[in-house]
């Protein structure tokens, strides 16, 4: 019954974009496009240079939650490779609590925090509920956004942390170096200073992009289209004036027989040492568990990684010990899905 649909989907999908006039297409201000051209196409030689990658990610799970409060439990990792080899390792645990407060005549969701081990130093910190940084639509942010936002400022921190002890020459954070959140441009401003004092390359690399052409095929796909080297970085994409996004962006396969194209960018006041970076990358790349992904990053999103068990088990302890402070009010105010949710199974 299907058939006819799935063909015509599938000849849609398989539709090949004209590369020959194609430009990167962004959604904001700030950035001038260049031309798609295989000459910017830059073979990759992995490089045995003795330099420390530090790798930085961080996750975050939510163990209680109502409309007007959310606790949550934060993990930041870092670790350092020399030739492929783990040479230090940094953890950081973190409750986050986050409850609604009226400031200004408005709702206000305030954060505290609370270590488990080794402070990474978070100051308390507070979001207006109708931040569009961190709304979805025109409705108020829920509660529970700030603690995505947040770990984001932790990942920072944790990252200014090595820069400060001069613990590696370059530090890789998952994600990209764009200011998109309230507050983000403070702690990225902090790691630069630290990254630039004591000469340490800062870059960032995207699992996932959304970057398009003008004619909306995906940059990658267009790349990997037109790419005449095995494993290659590409660049120039576009010249970025924003202030907000202080990054000089590449595209990049780092493996010859990977299947996945990441979007990879560094500080901007580090352009030249960029190349160097992107070499010593690659040599981090080779694990058969995610060819073409350095296992720096694989092993970081390990560590910071908050399993189910875990949360659950969490979330029973502190059920536990506030049983009998009336509460349950609250938590019934967002939970009505899970309850259905258990019913549909």
């Amino acid at each position: 019954m299907y058939d006819e649909i799935i063909n015509k989907i599938l000849e849609l999908i398989g539709q090949k974009s004209i590369i020959t006039e194609a430009y990167p297409k962004f959604s904001r201000e700030g950035y001038k496009p260049y031309h798609l051209d295989v000459k910017n196409f830059h073979e990759i030689k992995k490089s045995s240079f003795n330099r420390k990658i530090a790798f930085v990610d961080g996750g975050n799970a939510e163990i209680i939650s109502s409309a007007n409060f959310s606790l949550s439990i934060m993990r930041v990792a870092c670790l350092v490779h020399q030739d492929n080899k783990k040479i230090l390792q940094k953890k950081f645990d973190i409750f986050v609590f986050v409850q609604a407060m009226n400031k200004n005549n408005e709702i206000h969701y305030k954060a505290a925090f609370f270590d488990i081990n080794n402070s990474i130093g978070m100051e308390e910190i507070s979001f207006s509920s109708f931040d569009t940084t961190l709304m979805l639509g025109s409705n108020r942010a829920e509660i529970g956004s700030a603690a995505n936002a947040i770990r984001r400022f932790a990942e920072l921190k944790m990252a200014k942390i090595i820069a400060d002890e001069n613990a590696s020459n370059i530090i890789i954070l998952d994600g990209d170096l764009q200011c998109t959140m309230t507050h983000e441009s403070k702690y990225l401003a902090e790691l630069y200073e630290s990254c630039m004092k004591n000469k340490i390359v800062l870059g960032a690399l995207s699992k996932t992009t959304s970057l398009f052409t003008d004619n909306g095929d995906l940059l990658s796909v267009a790349l990997a289209n037109m790419s005449p080297f095995p494993s290659w970085y590409y660049h120039p994409i576009a010249d970025i004036k924003s202030q907000s996004h202080k990054a000089e962006m590449f595209f990049v396969k780092l493996h010859g027989k990977a299947n996945h194209i990441f979007k990879f960018e560094v500080f901007n006041n580090q352009k030249a040492k960029a190349e160097e970076a992107i070499n010593g990358l690659a040599g981090n790349c080779a694990d058969p568990v995610f060819l073409g992904y350095p296992y720096g990053l694989i092993d970081a999103d390990r560590i910071a990684r908050i399993s189910n068990a875990e949360k659950e088990s969490l979330r029973t302890m502190f059920l536990a010990r506030l049983r009998g402070k009336d509460i349950e009010s609250y938590i019934n105010s967002v939970n009505a899905h899970e309850i259905l949710d258990r019913i549909s199974f």
